[in-house]
């Protein structure tokens, strides 16, 4: 009986010692205010601070490329200057909101619901506006591509689709402000006068299920299934454009280079453009994609209790999906061959006003070699007739 007794008071003893311990860490996590404990701690800090820098320097250069020089002021560059601020909005607002609201044990950002709501309205209406302008870019192309016999796009209609897309972008991300609110708890306990709360008050049981598969199927599949298809009919357009202008330079003997030359160049720009177009729809897609399978899983299997694992989970899921904000950049901005001329000068500090101040016209002749450079020969078939359009710039929009 005293070795059960004994055993039994060692158990207790155990059991008290390993409460305190919780309660100790619970009081540590909450005057810390600190949801995630070390090292993972600092491991996102550096992680998102990482991303947050490149795609913020990315995204910046885009914009700076278009605003320093008028020609490159196109209506087809304005919907990569979209896609660049909203990508800037997620690297400089949601990452280290997001970042936040992961590593805090309670909301850190006073009493105002007005702050509590507009950050979460914002962190959605960034990321339905860069998923939207990818799928806006990948249709322009489409467009332009497919059927290049059809008026191209002016500055004004590229504005008001983009003023279309930040509205509808809002509108979908309005359940966010109407649901979030602020809720306080006087505590008056080791230092901490009240500990408040940011949450989703959803009116209807499944309210935020519903809106995450919504959400899902707006900014996720919609957007993938419309880049894919637009990117495989282009790929199928240049893929027949190459065969007609094929057939069309060995009936003509080809004047200016060899047929081989011609041909392999043609092969090249072609494989080039294509790993492009694939590439563009996959990172796309892997992406977002774990994000959005994490949200759908949480709303479905997760209870209100969320655990360090799962919230490092959450973060890492996040992270991918922000880092679209860093690829974006190089596959809208550095692959073009006028974005890396900019970038190239911006970085290197080219000083090109000099060029055009020797008397001898060198302003025109840069400017004339930026239009010049896009300028891709190709061959377009209307109809039963085949027609040169020499002065097509598309392609290099596509091509690296």
């Amino acid at each position: 009986m005293d070795l059960v007794l004994s055993k039994l008071n060692l158990t207790l003893d155990n059991v008290t010692l390993a409460t305190s311990t919780i309660r100790q860490g619970l009081i540590e996590q909450y005057s810390n205010n600190r949801k995630i404990d070390d090292p993972a701690y600092h491991i996102l800090i550096v992680l998102y601070s990482t991303l947050i820098i490149f795609g913020a320097t990315g995204n910046c250069l885009v914009v700076m490329a278009v605003a320093r020089k008028p020609q490159m002021r196109t209506a087809r560059n304005m919907f990569i200057v979209n896609l660049a601020v909203s990508d800037l909005l997620l690297c400089l607002v949601t990452m280290p909101l997001t970042l936040v609201e992961i590593l805090t044990k309670y909301w850190p950002m006073g009493r105002l619901p007005f702050l509590c709501k507009s950050i979460g309205t914002l962190q959605a209406t960034s990321i339905f506006v860069s998923t939207i302008s990818i799928t806006a870019i990948a249709l322009d192309r489409y467009q332009v591509i497919v059927y290049p016999t059809r008026d191209s796009l002016q500055l004004m209609g590229a504005i008001v689709i983009l003023t279309g897309i930040w509205i509808i972008s809002l509108v979908l991300a309005s359940p966010m402000f109407i649901t979030r609110r602020l809720i306080h708890y006087n505590v008056n306990l080791l230092g901490i006068d009240y500990i408040s709360y940011c949450v989703e008050d959803w009116p209807m049981a499944y309210g935020r299920l519903y809106y995450s598969v919504f959400t899902l199927c707006v900014q996720y599949v919609l957007p993938i299934l419309i880049v894919s298809v637009a990117y495989l009919r282009i790929y199928l357009k240049l893929k027949h454009r190459l065969v007609v202008t094929t057939t069309m330079s060995a009936s003509s003997g080809g004047k200016d280079q060899p047929q081989p030359v011609r041909e392999r160049e043609r092969g090249r720009r072609m494989q080039r453009t294509n790993y492009l177009l694939i590439s563009i729809a996959l990172i796309f897609g892997i992406s977002w994609l774990p994000l959005n399978l994490f949200n759908l899983f949480a709303d479905l299997y997760l209870t209100d209790s969320v655990s360090q694992d799962m919230m490092v989970a959450y973060a890492i899921c996040h992270m991918m999906g922000m880092s679209s904000a860093c690829s974006n950049p190089l596959l809208y901005g550095w692959l073009n061959d006028n974005f890396r001329k900019e970038f190239n000068e911006l970085l290197c500090r080219k000083d090109t006003s000099a060029v055009g101040s020797n008397g001898n016209g060198g302003g025109k002749t840069l400017s004339r070699k930026i239009r010049t450079t896009a300028a891709v020969p190709e061959v377009t078939q209307v109809g039963d007739k085949v027609v040169d359009s020499g002065d097509q710039t598309e392609l290099t929009e596509l091509m690296p």
